[in-house]
């Protein structure tokens, strides 16, 4: 009898745990199709008012996309997960009562000092740009900039 009780209480651990699995699996993908409005357990508000999901193909978009296809493939892996962790991946995320901004949840005085940073607000530029700029400064200082998800 105490064998059949360590056999299901093994059991319930392995579907509990399996259920908590699922839980988290769906949590993440609700928080992924959340309204633009939505503000993640996190404190990222995603905003809809002319940032970058809506940014016009300029010159200076095209010299980012240019920089972009010359990235190697392992730090553009590099910055789609931490900008995913960062932000969920949303360049228009502003977190932390407004101070970090971007998929990359930049402060701006590191977003202006940082390599080929266009200066201005991370969230006015599309994804590209910021992922660019994270990439280089990456590149100058090491993941510090993302203690927890660089």
């Amino acid at each position: 009898m105490r064998f059949s009780h360590a056999l299901t209480t093994s059991r319930s651990r392995s579907t509990l745990v399996t259920l908590l699995a699922i839980v988290a699996l769906a949590a993440a993908f609700l928080a992924l199709s959340a309204p633009a409005s939505a503000k993640s357990p996190g404190g990222v508000t995603a905003t809809s008012t002319g940032g970058a999901g809506t940014a016009p193909q300029t010159a200076e978009s095209s010299e980012y996309a240019r920089i972009w296809s010359g990235i190697p493939s392992r730090e553009k892996r590099w910055a789609r997960a931490t900008s995913r962790c960062e932000s969920g991946g949303n360049p228009d995320a502003i977190g932390g009562g407004g101070i970090y901004r971007g998929a990359f949840q930049f402060l701006k005085s590191t977003w202006k000092a940082s390599p080929k940073s266009p200066g201005g607000d991370p969230v006015d530029y599309d994804y590209r740009t910021q992922a660019v700029v994270a990439v280089l400064l990456k590149k100058r200082d090491g993941a510090g900039h993302w203690p927890v998800c660089g």
